[in-house]
């Protein structure tokens, strides 16, 4: 038979490991990390392909979040008058930051299709603020 002495023992231990790990948290909302950054639009006429006929910050451009390795969107939020934008609460982790541009390698007057800009970035300490470049979007 077992020693019922030991069998305690080795029950508090698996408790407190099912604790412990359950303590990790993942990449996503909960924590005091933020990612931040701003929206650049390259405006094209779209009868014509050639240089942008403006180019400004973009207010209101919806902006996605991705935790960790996952390929659905956490989150997302609208861009600012100035065309910044801020994720904040974010825990340690992976992330990836996506929003959608016009795809100008088509080059049919008048085409919607999209393509995401995106960059990837890791959160590595608990009140990490992360500055993206610009993201420049084409539209």
């Amino acid at each position: 038979m077992f020693n019922s002495k030991y069998f305690s023992v080795l029950v508090i231990l698996c408790t407190l490991l099912v604790f412990i790990e359950s303590c990790t948290k993942p990449a996503g909302p909960g924590g005091k990390a933020t990612i931040k950054g701003k929206i650049y639009i390259r405006d094209f006429n779209s009868a014509a392909f050639g240089p942008p006929i403006s180019e400004y910050y973009g207010a209101g451009e919806n902006v996605y979040i991705c935790y960790g390795n996952n390929k659905a969107v956490g989150n997302d939020v609208n861009s600012s008058t100035d065309g910044s934008f801020e994720f904040l609460y974010l825990n340690q982790g992976h992330y990836k930051i996506f929003a959608l541009s016009r795809d100008t390698s088509i080059h049919v007057a008048g085409s919607n299709k999209t393509i995401p800009v995106s960059v990837e970035v890791d959160i590595n300490s608990e009140t990490q603020v992360i500055n993206l470049n610009d993201i420049i979007l084409n539209k």
